[in-house]
């Protein structure tokens, strides 16, 4: 789609960021004419960023401090970045203002603070990009193409008549479909590097544009040295994670005194959804001795399915992983658990039995920051019931009251009589409460099948 001249506000600007990303030049004589969003959508990265938001998301964050800075500090100072600021339609214009020079500023402080000098850092501010909405409509052969594209052309560039004529087209409808489909893609800064050659004057790294019909013109461009980046790191979604509570290596046992117990948990994340599966074992194996009789032997098995109110998919930009934990916030839960032990706390109180239980949970998952991207704390209660057969169990022969350093159970009657687990103990009300500390175990391919341990994978190519 050629864009006539003089058709958009900011046509200028437009050509020389569109000029300086295709990284060309043209020689001295050569007229500025038009040229096609296309190239422009083609060649350059792009930062979305949220809604009515200016911080730089997680994953493009670490593009530009980890990949692009260091490597733009190895090129001659002739490389420059170049980049242009929008913000999607949907606020008033006013705030759109604000966010798209806000972004633009969030981006270009970075590279400040990491040393590049402003001379290299040649930013724009679009505000609604409506041409690259035109653009974008054409290229996915949008049926509403032809009529977004005479109201954009016909208002020549102002931005908030298009805006309304955009929401009166049937009642709406055509307005809030393109904010699901497009607008999303229109918040964001476009960044591309373009390199000069020494061949070349100076000047010819001014705005100007290509003709798309013109032999003669497209004949006098000369390509600008390609200025590579390394291929850009993509964030993968995590696949399961190994957990444990922390308050349960601070328990305390009346009778026992403090007793660590040692756990650890895994939970599955699914692709999608708001469900995930867990199973967890808390294994104290503390074997005492008969100088103090204090025996705390435990498994403790269980299952325990999540719902987060939060959606996984919105770990997703356009259908790539952008970063984000994708299980976090709010979840509920439900669980079943069995269990064995054999507890001693003198020579007088000790138990041996089994057990099972059930219940509900609630709680609340908290990324640790953007620096430490695989950890997490998780805050949570369990409530529900657990029901025990016991029997039990005392120093020496209760019969015979001998201490002759074994343990029996504590039973006085006929030896023919005796049954184990005679004894039955149920609860109901609060399990368990917990704080624990939660790491990305493994993550998932970008497509393809498998499990990696990093965070991060290669994918792309040059910019």
């Amino acid at each position: 789609m050629l864009i006539k001249k003089n058709t958009y506000r900011c046509a200028a600007d437009i050509a020389f960021s569109l000029i300086s990303l295709l990284c060309l030049s043209v020689t001295h004589t050569a007229k500025a004419q038009s040229t096609s969003d296309s190239l422009f959508l083609s060649n350059a990265r792009k930062v979305i960023f949220a809604v009515d938001k200016a911080e730089i998301p997680a994953a493009d964050y670490r593009w530009l401090h980890d990949e692009l800075i260091p490597t733009l500090k190895t090129l001659d100072t002739t490389c420059v970045v170049i980049g242009r600021s929008a913000a999607s339609p949907e606020g008033p214009y006013s705030n759109n203002v604000r966010l798209a020079n806000s972004r633009r500023e969030t981006i270009t402080a970075l590279f400040e603070k990491e040393g590049i000098n402003t001379s290299r850092i040649r930013f724009h501010t679009a505000v609604e990009e409506y041409a690259l909405l035109v653009e974008l409509m054409r290229q996915r052969r949008d049926a509403d193409y032809p009529l977004v594209r005479a109201i954009v052309d016909s208002l020549d560039g102002d931005d908030r008549a298009i805006k309304a004529a955009l929401i009166a087209e049937r009642q709406g409808e055509l307005f809030r479909r393109l904010a699901k489909d497009y607008f999303p893609e229109l918040r964001a800064v476009r960044i591309m590097v373009t390199c000069q050659t020494e061949a070349l004057p100076r000047q010819h790294f001014q705005p100007v544009a290509l003709a798309a019909t013109s032999d003669a013109v497209a004949k006098s461009v000369v390509p600008l040295l390609p200025c590579v980046v390394p291929a850009a790191a993509q964030p993968r979604r995590e696949l399961l994670s190994v957990k444990t509570n922390l308050l349960e290596y601070g328990a305390y046992i009346p009778k026992y005194g403090w007793c660590p117990m040692p756990n650890v948990a895994l939970e599955y994340y699914p692709r999608h959804g708001h469900l995930t599966l867990g199973a967890s074992l808390d294994f104290p194996w503390w074997i005492g001795n008969t100088d103090n009789h204090k025996y705390f032997e435990l498994r403790n098995y269980t299952l325990e399915a999540r719902y987060y109110t939060r959606s996984s998919d919105r770990a997703y930009t356009h259908g790539q992983p952008n970063g984000e934990a994708a299980f976090k916030g709010f979840y509920l839960s439900a669980y079943a658990n069995a269990f064995l032990y054999q507890i001693g706390c003198n020579e007088d109180d000790g138990w041996i039995g089994e057990g099972i239980g059930g219940g509900i949970g609630l709680g609340y998952v908290l990324p640790l920051g953007r620096k430490n991207p695989r950890w997490r704390l998780e805050f949570g209660a369990l409530f529900g019931f657990f029901s025990s057969k016991y029997d039990p169990f005392v120093y020496g022969c209760p019969v015979e009251n001998v201490k002759d350093g074994k343990y029996y159970y504590d039973y006085r009657g006929d030896a023919d009589l005796f049954k184990k687990r005679q004894y039955r103990y149920t609860w109901f009300g609060p399990t368990r409460v917990g704080i624990s500390l939660t790491y990305d175990l493994l993550y998932r391919r970008i497509g393809k099948k498998g499990a990696s341990l990093k965070r991060w994978e290669k994918k792309g190519g040059t910019l």
